[in-house]
């Protein structure tokens, strides 16, 4: 009988089980599940996560676990991030879910969310020289650093184009002011050129883009693994959704459903993370903190 191992992220924008196989050190997936509660829904404006959301996600928990148990995995980890980490409320809702369910959730930090992130990257990919970047709703991480801004809390704001690529710059250069090296960024400055990295994005935006380019009508992680993509085609596709009434933009082959009102924001932060980078391509990949959480788990 195989053994399987599940773990749950649960983001500002989606909660996703992963249920996998341990092959020889590699994950395997054998099914995954996502919703879209929203969590980062007028977090911004109202400090909260409101209690709708939260009721979204405890269903979809529940539908997590009953997975869970169909397939009698083992659960290794379920990490709360940005959302649990900025609202006034998270930590009782996160008892509340422990309580109601009766599961060990965590609010993990930014820094822990990107070193899962990179571990699992690394799995999937081992022996190549990778930085690893992870667009979501309310945080990106990059580098071993997180910066306060993503896909969902840059929506919120209502900007034109301009103000919203401006808005990038001006977030991600303050953040550098402050910035504590550590040692993912060490092994970036120690190098001649970031050219000796491979770029791989990971995370929602980077799965939606993905999914919009191939066309793919549903969720395909075996098809999106490993998609190359440069940065002009990410300029090209914002200059091309921005435009579009959120109706438009649903009816394009590919478009994820549950992201389609957030994909313009996720793609400047995206093109914005590039330039601060210096790099001209980049790869997607599927494993983000979910596989992460079950390598860690069982190490």
């Amino acid at each position: 009988m195989k053994s399987l191992f599940a773990s749950i992220d649960i983001g500002t924008n989606s909660a996703i089980l992963l249920i996998a196989e341990n092959i020889d050190g590699m994950l395997h997936a054998v099914e995954q599940k996502i919703a879209t509660p929203r969590l980062g829904r007028n977090l911004g404006i109202t400090g909260l996560i409101s209690e709708e959301s939260f009721a979204q996600l405890v269903l979809a928990l529940d539908e997590f676990l009953k997975a869970i148990a169909a397939r009698g995995a083992k659960l290794v980890g379920v990490a709360a991030t940005e959302a649990f980490r900025k609202a006034k409320n998270g930590m009782a809702l996160l008892e509340k879910i422990s309580l109601q369910l009766d599961l060990p959730a965590e609010i993990i930090s930014g820094e822990k969310e990107a070193a899962l992130g990179l571990l699992a990257v690394s799995n999937r990919y081992p022996g190549k020289k990778i930085a690893v970047a992870d667009i979501g709703g309310g945080s990106t991480e990059f580098l071993g650093q997180s910066y306060p801004i993503g896909a969902v809390q840059l929506s919120e704001k209502k900007l034109s184009l301009e103000k919203m690529r401006e808005n990038v710059r001006l977030t991600f250069a303050k953040a550098e002011e402050n910035e504590i090296d550590n040692e993912e960024n060490v092994k970036i400055q120690n190098n001649k050129t970031k050219e000796n990295f491979d770029w791989v994005m990971v995370g929602g935006t980077a799965s939606a883009l993905a999914m919009l380019k191939l066309k793919l009508e549903e969720f395909n992680s075996e098809a999106m693994e490993g998609f190359s993509c440069t940065k002009q085609e990410v300029v090209d596709t914002i200059e091309f959704l921005f435009p579009l009434s959120l109706e438009k933009k649903l009816a394009l082959p590919g478009m994820d459903k549950g992201r389609a009102d957030i994909l313009v924001p996720g793609f400047c932060i995206l093109e914005g993370l590039l330039e601060k980078v210096g790099a001209d391509s980049f790869i997607v990949s599927d494993r983000g903190l979910r596989y992460g959480l079950i390598l860690d788990g069982i190490k």
